[in-house]
């Protein structure tokens, strides 16, 4: 997947559809983690190499390492903060999107086996804009 192919997010930065296509969450899903990879200034080579392997299981899609850091310094984050864009788009996305978005994130975050306060609240701010409790972020989600 090439970072052209991000049409929808670029498209939806500036619009408020009500229902998210199916393109969403994998851009979605793309932007988060590749911005994570970046979050503390210093992009891993772990980290890029785990956005790569997530996206490769999560959507079956491979995404080049060049991709993953042109992402994180995407110029998009420039125009509306990433923040903003989840908060808009992402609690339109179904519960169990949003979950393993998280948990994808939670993977990119210890791919260098160590979290900086920096990620961790890029992580409590994509939770937050996701409308995830607590609970439903740890898996203890009620039925």
């Amino acid at each position: 997947m090439a970072l052209s192919d991000l049409l929808n997010i670029r498209q939806l930065f500036g619009g408020d559809p009500s229902e998210p296509s199916p393109e969403v969450y994998r851009e979605l899903l793309v932007m988060v983690l590749a911005r994570a990879t970046d979050v503390d200034a210093y992009t891993d080579a772990a980290e890029v190499e785990t956005v790569q392997k997530v996206l490769q299981e999560h959507l079956g899609e491979e995404i080049s390492s060049a991709d993953v850091r042109v992402a994180s310094k995407s110029a998009l984050y420039e125009t509306a903060p990433l923040e903003k864009y989840v908060a808009r788009i992402g609690p339109k996305l179904p519960k169990e999107q949003r979950i393993n978005l998280v948990q994808a994130l939670i993977q990119v975050l210890h791919a260098d086996d160590k979290v900086a306060s920096a990620e961790a609240g890029y992580f409590n701010m994509i939770c937050e804009a996701l409308q995830l409790s607590y609970a439903e972020v740890a898996g203890l989600g009620a039925e």
